[in-house]
């Protein structure tokens, strides 16, 4: 089966999108939360998809702090695997639960089309990491290598090809570099097949540092989101694998509509904006509003007009 014949089937194992994502060359992501969002990635030939837990939480009007749960996560991972033929790499917190229930979700996700699930370190009650003001505090490694087997039992279990990824925030929590290469080392020992560290150091230097330390021991993914100054080809010559653009694409959604709603809480006509938004069919196309016309026509339920 193709990729592309696999889009909206369930991709229950995926093989082929694991053997691309993990592939050995670098690799170039773009975060997403629904299907319009992915079919833009898609377009744009990024090489994978990001469903994070910032973006599905404020994609439905909430904080990014464990308030939203699996199963609309797993409606996301559903409407993204329907919508575009690329690996889906899945943010699960710190996994929703005890180790039993990590066992659960990661089936469940597995099913649902994802072809990596990323956890962290974080207790469950988290709070996401590009939120300041909070003390960050991290679960023992014990308990986070439970996790990880957890997941590898489940992955095991559905006789899979998706990858687990196991994520420390030790860099967030100001623990330093060793702690962050103690912490990825155990969970790797463990059998995790990527780790994901997370940095807030805009300079670059600690996951960089982590980077030359880790050796490319593993594949190492990262979303330098507060670390814009340093760019792809820096981080992967320091032996990262995996770069995420993970929030800019519902930012920038944002940003657009921010703006165009307040220009038209003032305006007497839609003109105003419309040089600045995109044109109904532009939209459409994209979603494949011809395919249905094409259908129609098939069925015999409309006509060759307009084609």
């Amino acid at each position: 089966m193709s990729k592309s014949e696999s889009v909206g089937q369930g991709n229950t194992h995926g093989d082929q999108y694991a053997e691309d994502l993990f592939d050995g060359q670098s690799k170039t992501g773009a975060g997403v939360h629904d299907g319009l969002s992915a079919l833009l990635a898609a377009k744009w030939q990024f090489d994978f998809l990001w469903v994070s837990s910032f973006c599905s939480s404020a994609a439905e009007g909430l904080p990014d702090t464990g308030i939203i749960g699996v199963e609309d996560m797993l409606a996301t991972v559903r409407t993204v695997r329907r919508s575009a033929a690329l690996p889906i790499v899945v943010d699960l917190d710190s996994g929703h639960g005890d180790p039993v229930k990590v066992h659960y979700v990661v089936d469940a996700m597995i099913r649902a089309g994802a072809t990596a699930l990323c956890i962290e370190d974080n207790p469950l009650s988290k709070r996401c990491s590009l939120y300041s003001g909070y003390e960050r505090n991290l679960v023992s490694i014990e308990e986070h290598v439970a996790r990880v087997r957890a997941a590898l039992e489940a992955v095991k279990a559905s006789g899979s090809s998706v990858k687990i990824i196991a994520r420390t925030e030790a860099l967030v929590a100001g623990m330093g570099v060793d702690e962050a290469l103690k912490r990825a080392t155990a969970y790797v020992d463990a059998g995790a097949d990527a780790t994901f560290i997370q940095c807030l150091d805009a300079t670059g230097n600690e996951v960089l540092t982590f980077a030359h330390r880790w050796k490319r021991r593993t594949p190492i993914f990262i979303a330098p989101t507060r670390i814009a100054s340093v760019n792809k080809d820096e981080f992967f010559a320091a032996g990262i694998s995996h770069f995420i653009f993970a929030n800019h694409g519902l930012r920038a959604a944002h940003g657009a509509m921010d703006r165009v709603f307040g220009i038209l809480s003032k305006a007497q006509s839609s003109l105003e904006v419309d040089k600045e938004i995109s044109k109904v069919m532009e939209v459409a196309n994209l979603v494949g509003a011809r395919k249905v016309q094409d259908l129609e026509v098939l069925l015999g339920m409309g006509s060759e007009k307009g084609k």
